[in-house]
């Protein structure tokens, strides 16, 4: 056994992984040679060493190579076996997770050299938002020390997925100077980079569990019928109070708007303005269910479930919308149910009724469009603000 440990903590990675299953006497069935084939995966020449769990390897691995007769196996049953199949287990565990750590971290190296290259002159050094160019760009670049990530799939006020980070760095965020790099790193120096503007965040955002992502439902050619109901929800949730009645983003509000730093922020001009998460319907109706960190726009999941009795009536918006529109709330509110219908609905019906309102609201700000016609390709268009399919 001694002399079996030694050479192989003296032996080379390759010998060492060869010579393994050579010596191996024990079933391929058992746990002793499961484990020991799952340790020899783990090791590499560079976290292995610099993780000094080489003696514990050696030692698992000592035990796995046992002759039958001093196999695991032949310790019996009872509560001894058991306690000792617990610490291998335990054991393989806590080398997992290290080499998960370690691969993380490698992630992270190598995206912090991308980052240097080619967004630190926006982002700064730290991720900050404060490099040389930020001060010429509108809408500024983002910190990501501050952990306030505007497009994602996770609800309002939680960190992104990586999967979300991935996705704007792939496509980039049109009307603003953020491009789109997927003709420019492939896609492992993409997961790179994500790794590492995740390091940026606050530590406790890091450590808290991410939550799932939010469920975006799926989109149907929209309709005359569905427009005109998203125009109401439109009224009756003021959306017109930021983005204004005909979608310019001057509502009455708007120059009052903040950023979480404290700096000005315009709405989005839905007519003409590229929207920096995509302009599919489902893009639309992913920001309306998580809204955007950093920024005054809420999420309206919640928001969706209203009640008749909830909204009034249009006299409440009396003097501040055109008549033409109070007519439309009088007429929307009646078809809405009660809030004793909706405590009576079942998950499914309730889920049903939130995502037909999304996709309403969504079609609507989506009939905003008017980047159509000459005068706007002569003015308005640049193509290369447009978002990229995914």
């Amino acid at each position: 056994m001694e002399q079996f440990a030694s050479s192989l903590q003296c032996a080379p990675l390759s010998m060492r992984a060869f010579r393994l299953p050579m010596v191996m006497r024990t079933s391929s069935r058992s746990l002793e040679y499961r484990l020991a084939m799952k340790l020899a995966s783990l090791m590499n020449p560079v976290s292995f060493d610099r993780m000094l769990l080489r003696p514990a390897c050696v030692i698992v691995i000592g035990m796995a190579c046992l002759p039958p007769s001093c196999s695991l196996s032949a310790a019996g049953e009872g509560e001894q076996s058991e306690t000792i199949r617990t610490d291998l287990d335990d054991r393989l565990s806590r080398l997992e997770a290290a080499a998960e750590r370690d691969r993380r971290e490698q992630a992270q190296r190598r995206g912090a050299v991308l980052f240097a290259r080619s967004c630190a002159a926006c982002h700064g050094r730290q991720g900050r938002g404060d490099g040389p160019g930020s001060m010429d760009l509108s809408p500024r670049p983002r910190n990501f020390a501050a952990g306030q990530f505007r497009f994602r799939t996770t609800p309002t006020g939680a960190l992104p997925r990586l999967e979300d980070l991935e996705r704007t760095i792939r496509r980039g965020l049109p009307g603003s100077g953020m491009p789109a790099f997927d003709d420019l790193f492939s896609s492992g120096e993409i997961a790179d980079l994500s790794a590492y503007l995740y390091s940026l965040a606050p530590p406790e955002w890091r450590e808290a569990p991410l939550p799932e992502p939010v469920r975006v439902p799926a989109a149907v050619p929209p309709g005359a019928e569905i427009v005109s109901e998203g125009r109401s929800i439109f009224l009756l949730l003021e959306c017109w109070t930021c983005h204004g009645l005909n979608g310019s983003g001057r509502g009455p509000s708007a120059g009052s708007l903040r950023d979480e730093a404290g700096l000005p922020i315009r709405p989005t001009d839905f007519r003409h303005a590229p929207l920096k998460g995509g302009r599919r319907p489902e893009d639309v109706m992913r920001a309306l269910l998580t809204g955007l960190n950093g920024t005054p726009m809420p999420s309206y999941g919640e928001a969706m479930l209203f009640a008749r009795e909830e909204l009034g009536s249009a006299s409440s918006f009396a003097g501040r919308l055109p008549d033409a529109a109070l007519k439309e709330i009088d007429a929307f509110i009646p078809s809405c149910p009660t809030r004793e219908q909706i405590d009576g609905m079942d998950e499914t019906q309730r889920n049903h009724l939130r995502d037909h309102r999304l996709e309403a609201l969504a079609d609507y700000v989506l009939s905003f469009d008017r980047r159509k016609g000459f005068w706007y390709w002569l003015f308005r268009e640049r193509p290369e603000n447009e978002p990229r399919l995914p």
